[in-house]
């Protein structure tokens, strides 16, 4: 089974001229943790490229990762991510919830998808008994034991053709795809297959990280094998168009280092398109994101970063302080594996996650112990991976009282608190 291949053309507009704006070379795929250290991970290389815009509008600008990974292999068991640890990302899903039934009304009788489920957070915001409840994900089975007996899990990818074998003829009302949209093979093909099993007065809403955010931020962890596609909203708006969706909602937030929340619905919907549309396409254009300047800056704050990260570390380590890792996610496996750091630097990592605790760090082979774990070693530094969380983890830690050690945020800047 092939890891990963190259492609020739633009993901959505099939435009060839694409240019390489950022080059990571060989990475353990970040989403998967070794039981032990003699296991293998596969590894690869991750090169952003952008397509070339033109100015008759045909080619969309999109900036995407050269290789595209097996999902297969990415996916299924050994995958880390569970919502549901996360306290802020159970307030975030749940609110978007609460938003969502402000705004659309639902009948017993309605469908809601959730399209990467997880493990159910999303959909267990919904009342019960208030409609049928659909969750497609490919990891599902590893989270079955917490999908309640009212929600159906397809543990599979999803494709409306699956949807159809379900439920025939009948139409979603909701739809929501969190943090999975950046994720896909065919984004364009992805769109149609949501408009196929869309009722008319439903909506979908998206939400993945945002291009300009992860520049700003010098969010380079959010580069991952995973993660096929870097959006601003001009490429979302490009494929909407193509398909036949009006967008009728905008929203950014800071999740994940900078993320937006699309909602869109079909032509015939009463939702009217919102009015921010256009003045946010020309805020983004301001930001010269169709030259090489912004993307060329990049590069230059993150190798800065690791040379700064490096010296760092070396310093701490050589006036004898304890540092340990704090929290094992995906998002940090990119950041180990790029600036070099290893159990030599931080010979343990503590994590929330029982699935995680007992296994490595790929790549890095970091071991993973338990965050209660962790704390009685008494380190003298915490070094946050979810920095991105910075706000829970700083509201958490206070909470402890007397906790004796700094944390170490790495991003945006290297802050110690």
């Amino acid at each position: 089974m092939k890891l990963y291949q190259e492609i020739q053309s633009c993901r959505i507009c099939g435009n060839q001229g694409l240019d390489v704006i950022l080059e990571m070379k060989d990475m353990a795929l970040t989403g998967v943790f070794p039981k032990s250290r003699e296991e293998k991970v596969s590894s690869g290389p991750m090169t952003l490229v952008k397509c070339r815009e033109s100015s008759n509008n045909d080619y969309c600008g999109l900036v995407q990762l050269r290789e595209t990974y097996n999902p297969n292999m990415m996916y299924g068991q050994n995958y880390g991510y569970r919502s549901g640890l996360n306290k802020s990302m159970v307030n975030h899903l749940g609110g978007k919830v609460k938003k969502i039934l402000n705004q659309v009304t639902l009948n017993q009788d309605d469908i809601v998808v959730d399209i990467g489920s997880n493990d159910s957070t999303l959909l267990q915001a919904y009342p019960k008994g208030k409609a049928t409840l659909v969750g497609f994900d490919p990891t599902g089975e590893k989270f079955r034991e917490y999908y309640p007996d009212d929600i159906l899990l397809f543990v599979d990818f999803f494709t409306s053709k699956k949807f159809k074998s379900k439920f025939g003829d009948q139409k979603a009302k909701i739809i929501t795809s969190i943090a999975m949209f950046y994720d896909l093979e065919e984004p364009l093909e992805f769109v149609r297959e949501i408009f196929d099993i869309l009722s008319d007065d439903g909506v979908w809403i998206f939400e993945q990280s945002y291009l300009p955010s992860m520049l700003e931020a010098n969010s380079f962890d959010t580069i991952c094998h995973e993660h096929q596609e870097y959006y601003r909203l001009k490429e979302i708006y490009w494929m909407m168009e193509k398909v036949g969706f009006k967008i009728i909602d905008i929203e950014f937030n800071q999740v994940n280092g900078g993320s937006f929340s699309v909602a869109v619905a079909k032509p015939n919907s009463p939702a009217h398109e919102t009015p921010d549309l256009s003045l946010l396409l020309k805020e983004e254009e301001k930001k010269g994101l169709s030259t090489k300047k912004p993307y060329d800056d990049f590069r230059t704050r993150i190798y800065e970063f690791k040379s700064n990260i490096r010296q760092l570390l070396d310093k701490l380590n050589q006036e004898k302080r304890l540092i340990l890792g704090y929290g094992a996610s995906t998002k940090g496996n990119v950041l180990l594996q790029f600036a070099g750091i290893t159990s030599k630097d931080i010979p343990y990592m503590g994590e929330i996650n029982t699935d995680k605790v007992g296994c490595f760090t790929p790549g890095t082979l970091i071991p993973i112990i338990s965050e209660t774990e962790a704390r009685k070693m008494n380190p003298d530094y915490f070094f946050v991976l979810p920095w991105h969380f910075k706000e829970f983890i700083l509201e958490k830690e206070k909470s402890i009282a007397g906790n004796g050690f700094s944390l170490l945020f790495p991003l945006p800047s290297i802050e110690i608190i």
